[in-house]
C-alpha cells in the first residue's frame, strides 16, 4: 500500500514536467523553420550584417586584430582612446596616432573594396548567373583582401607595442582587459 501510495505521488509530481516537456516540443514542431538569417535581410548586401558593411567602411577591426589584443599587443585606436590613463607621452602619442592613421586608411581602402566584391557576389547569386567558376574565382579574390585586412590590423598592433612600456602595457591589459 506504502509503495502504491509512492508511485501516485511520484506520478502527480512529475505529470507537470512531462506535460511541459510535450508542450514544448509541440510548439517547437510547429513552427515554420526558418533562416538563421533572415534578421539581416535589410542588410545593403546579402551575406554581410549592417554592422559588418560598416565596420568595413570604417576600418573598424572588428575582431580582425583579437588575437594581437589577446597576446598583449595593444591596439592604436585603444592605447589612443586611453592615453591619458596610460600617461602617454606626446612623442608616444605622436607615434602611435601615426601608426593608427596608417593602418586606417588602408583598411578603409580595404574595405570599401571587399564591400564592392561582396556587393558583386551578393548580385550574382540574386540574379541566379553565379557558376562555379566565377564563385572560385571572387571567393578567392574576396579571400586575399580579408587577409590584406587583418594583415593591416594585426601589423598595426605590431608597430605601436614596441613604443610603450612594460609598465603601460601591463596597465592597458588592466583598463582595456575590463
Amino acid at each position: 500500500m506504502q509503495t502504491r501510495f509512492i508511485l501516485v505521488v511520484s506520478s502527480l509530481l512529475l505529470l507537470p514536467v512531462a506535460g511541459a516537456g510535450i508542450f514544448a516540443r509541440l510548439s517547437v514542431a510547429s513552427q515554420t523553420p526558418r533562416s538563421p538569417y533572415v534578421n539581416e535581410l535589410s542588410s545593403p548586401i546579402r551575406g554581410l550584417s549592417t554592422q559588418e558593411v560598416d565596420d568595413l567602411l570604417n576600418g573598424r577591426g572588428a575582431g580582425f586584430a583579437r588575437m594581437a589584443e589577446l597576446n598583449d599587443y595593444p591596439g592604436p585606436r585603444h592605447v589612443l582612446d586611453l592615453k591619458g590613463q596610460l600617461n602617454l607621452s606626446a612623442e608616444q602619442t605622436q607615434q602611435v596616432q601615426a601608426a593608427f592613421e596608417k593602418m586606417n586608411v588602408e583598411a578603409k581602402r580595404l574595405g570599401r573594396e571587399i564591400v564592392d566584391r561582396e556587393q558583386r557576389l551578393s548580385i550574382a547569386f540574386a540574379d541566379k548567373t553565379i557558376a562555379p567558376a566565377k564563385l572560385q574565382t571572387q571567393t578567392e579574390a574576396l579571400a586575399m583582401l580579408y587577409g590584406k585586412l587583418r594583415q593591416t590590423h594585426l601589423q598595426a598592433h605590431l608597430e605601436i607595442t614596441p613604443l610603450l612600456s612594460p609598465k603601460q602595457i601591463a596597465t592597458y591589459k588592466g583598463v582595456a582587459g575590463k
